[in-house]
């Protein structure tokens, strides 16, 4: 055949073909690279970090390092031990401990006992990647062309909310939406529906392994939206398409169950701080103040195509990218993946201005968990994904080069951008002032595509020229964006939350050759990350998000709450409290002062009181007649126990770890052993063997009564809704799994 002409006659080279399986195997090796590539200050060199944060630093690190010890240890851990007297773990959801991708974190090597920086640097790319591929895969699966579902993928994974992101325990629930949503396309398209809308559903539970209240949300309301669409456009019986729903949703809760039902449970027994001053009960709705605060301000939409130019999410997309993506709703509209695709993302981004959106007013008050989500702009994730698919569609409808007018009504829609961003610029010049390199770049941008396009459209260039031309422009747009702001760590004024973290390890070495078991607190502004998990010793104290109920209800910062916990140790530059005397003068301005007061980490005591409400126990708590070592106060009926001297009793904590510890006890008469560890369901005690109840004692802490003698006591965390969950979300797995390998019989009976 003869070569294909351009406008003017001449011929354009024909593109580079690969052989299928050659092709599909280098378009994921490409995008791998480009990623590594992209994300090059990380993982090409050792000068930047994305760790660099308050929340990342205080936080996030240090549950990584817990975590990954206790794995190595050939552990799961369900509970942290480490701050303020122990919580449920898993229960928290966000420090992902039921994320099975974690896993492979947490068992890699440790380097003296620490996670290496360059994994998790390599472990924040290659969560990007697969963004990357997933809406790759995605794009191919809506017959778009390889190169135009690469541009896709690479716009997804590296832009917008995904691109701009750091916290894990977001991203890793957001790069799973593109497989959510192609199998659940397959679903409705009829491929294979029942095996689809199940794995739709696995991909959706995926999302609650990273429990963090926003995206899964989202992207479970926009989910739903496009089923209910089709239900509402199916013609005749609306029997089959409901029925996939309801596969659809009952896979979505069994995958996700690891992690539902322990966040169900903690949800119920704690409170979270949410941006008031008080911390909200599972029971209270977010205020919308809060809604209202952390709303996407109106003009942050400029945002998408002005690097920077937004208020809390980013919905960075790029002139190039936004400009594909318009010019593929617009000459494709009559597609019915392209018009879902524009509606999901625009209802994204309707629903992002919060209180600028009456229809998000109206969802906080009717749709469930909705008010829980208290960050509305984080659904700009579900426009950039619905707007970064239909790059894909307008990339492709440019490589067509069929003579179509829409290319060259791009091009100098893109022209005119450009000019008004200059005329802007010499304006601001001309008053004096420096204009923001921001808008320098984006005028930039859409004069590199907008001769692009136009060449492409006027056939002076080939679709392959014109493809890695505008990936060029994106990525280099994204690149002022995503990953920009890495600090160098030269930058004195910017790394100084590791630094810190580094600065009291003489602290750690001191309190672990104390006499075991220990406990100490400090300041939030001496201490702001959180020791106990960073270094493994117990912290009454730390950086969380919420705390069960029952330790907010007995307080936390007076000094006889500190006793009772066993706090024996005080970090702090000065003397905190008369009569606690400097121990140890650390290297970095903080000391070690010893509270003489502090309670043993267990006790026994032979008297319980019983307590109407908490009013009552705060008044027994401060009563400085109410000797807490020999007493303590119970809220349901006591148990019997008897009356002999508490001295004769003889009890030690002789081991912990961070699912279960043992204590051997010596009893004079019938008594209670009092641990100062947080109680809480799911919590099992055995005495010599056998099980026993525990006992909520001293509002929050776990007592077991015990006979006279000598006795070994174990309590072990395995919660009920722990192993329900595992249950569920292997039955989710291996239910897809053998629909999908032996289904098309049970889907030709069911669906035909």
């Amino acid at each position: 055949m003869p070569a294909a002409e351009n406008h003017h006659g001449g011929p354009i080279p024909p593109a580079i073909k690969l052989p299928r399986r050659t092709a599909s195997l280098a378009a994921p090796l490409l995008l791998l690279a480009l990623t590594v590539g992209f994300y090059w200050k990380l993982v090409l060199t050792d000068q930047y970090t994305w760790l660099e944060s308050p929340d990342f630093a205080n936080q996030v690190l240090p549950w990584l390092q817990f975590q990954a010890g206790e794995w190595r240890k050939g552990i799961f851990p369900l509970w942290d031990p480490y701050l303020w007297s122990g919580q449920s773990l898993i229960g928290q959801a966000q420090p992902g401990a039921a994320y099975p991708l974690n896993w492979v974190l947490f068992r890699l090597p440790l380097a003296r006992g620490w996670i290496r920086m360059a994994y998790l640097h390599w472990y924040y790319v290659l969560i990007h990647f697969m963004a990357v591929l997933f809406a790759y895969w995605l794009a191919r699966d809506f017959r778009c062309s390889r190169r135009a579902s690469m541009l896709a993928g690479l716009v997804f994974g590296l832009g917008g909310y995904v691109g701009t992101t750091d916290w894990p325990q977001m991203l890793n629930g957001a790069v799973w939406a593109p497989l959510v949503f192609l199998f659940l396309r397959r679903a409705l398209e009829g491929i294979r529906p029942l095996a689809s809308a199940a794995f739709a559903g696995l991909f959706l539970g995926v999302f609650f392994f990273i429990v963090n209240d926003k995206i899964e949300i989202y992207t479970s309301l926009a989910a739903c939206g496009v089923w209910l669409y089709y239900l509402a456009r199916s013609p005749g019986s609306r029997l089959k398409p409901a029925a996939l729903l309801a596969v659809f949703l009952v896979f979505a809760l069994l995958a996700g169950a690891l992690q539902i039902l322990p966040a169900w449970e903690y949800g119920k027994l704690a409170r979270r701080w949410v941006g008031v001053e008080e911390p909200v009960g599972w029971d209270q709705k977010v205020p919308y103040l809060v809604h209202a605060e952390y709303s996407l301000y109106p003009l942050s939409i400029l945002g998408v195509v002005i690097a920077g130019a937004h208020r809390h999410a980013s919905p960075f997309l790029g002139v190039a990218a936004t400009a594909l993506a318009l010019l593929g709703l617009a000459a494709r509209f009559r597609e019915r993946e392209v018009r879902l695709l524009a509606v999901v993302g625009l209802c994204g981004l309707v629903f992002s201005l919060g209180q600028n959106s009456v229809f998000h007013g109206m969802a906080y008050a009717l749709l469930p968990l909705v008010e829980k989500a208290r960050s509305p702009s984080t659904a700009i994730f579900i426009f950039h994904f619905g707007f970064s698919m239909l790059t894909a569609f307008g990339m492709d409808r440019l490589m067509a080069s069929d003579g179509a007018p829409w290319p060259r009504r791009a091009a100098l829609a893109l022209l005119a951008f450009a000019a008004l961003l200059l005329a802007v610029s010499t304006a601001v010049l001309a008053a004096g002032k420096q204009p923001e390199d921001r808008y320098a770049l984006a005028a930039l941008a859409a004069l590199l595509a907008s001769a692009l396009v136009y060449a492409r459209w006027r056939g002076q260039i080939s679709a392959q020229a014109a493809w890695l031309g505008l990936a060029a422009v994106a990525l280099i747009e994204l690149g002022n964006v995503s990953g920009f702001a890495f600090p160098h760590r030269l930058e004195k004024n910017r790394t100084i939350y590791l630094n810190k973290m580094a600065q009291h390890a003489d602290l750690a070495e001191f309190l672990s050759q104390q006499p075991w078991p220990i406990r100490f607190a400090a300041s939030d502004a001496d201490l702001p990350y959180n020791f106990g998990d960073w270094y493994g010793i117990d912290q009454f104290g730390g950086y969380v998000a919420s705390l069960p109920s029952n330790l907010l209800r007995l307080g936390m910062h007076s000094q006889r709450v500190r006793n009772l916990m066993g706090v024996g140790y005080i970090i702090a530059a000065r003397p905190p409290q008369p009569g606690q005397r400097e121990i140890y003068r650390g290297q970095a301005g903080l000391n070690v002062y010893e509270n003489p007061e502090a309670m043993p980490r267990v006790w026994t005591i032979h008297s319980l009181t019983r307590v109407e409400d908490d009013e009552q126990a705060r008044r027994l708590l401060e009563d400085p007649g109410f000797d807490l070592r020999r007493a303590g106060w119970i809220h349901a009926q006591p148990p019997p126990l008897e009356a002999c001297p508490a001295d004769e009793d003889s009890v030690r904590l002789l081991r912990r770890e961070s699912n279960r510890l043992e204590i051997e006890a010596r009893m004079a008469c019938r008594g209670m052993v009092v641990i100062s560890e947080n109680y809480f369901p799911g919590w099992r005690a055995a005495v010599d063997g056998k099980r026993v109840p525990i006992h909520e004692v001293y509002t929050a802490l776990r007592g077991v009564v015990v006979e006279p003698g000598r006795h070994r006591i174990a309590m072990v965390y395995r919660p009920l809704s722990v192993m329900l969950g595992a249950a569920g979300t292997a039955l989710a797995v291996l239910g897809a799994l053998l629909l999908a390998g032996f289904g098309r019989p049970l889907e030709r009976r069911l669906l035909n």
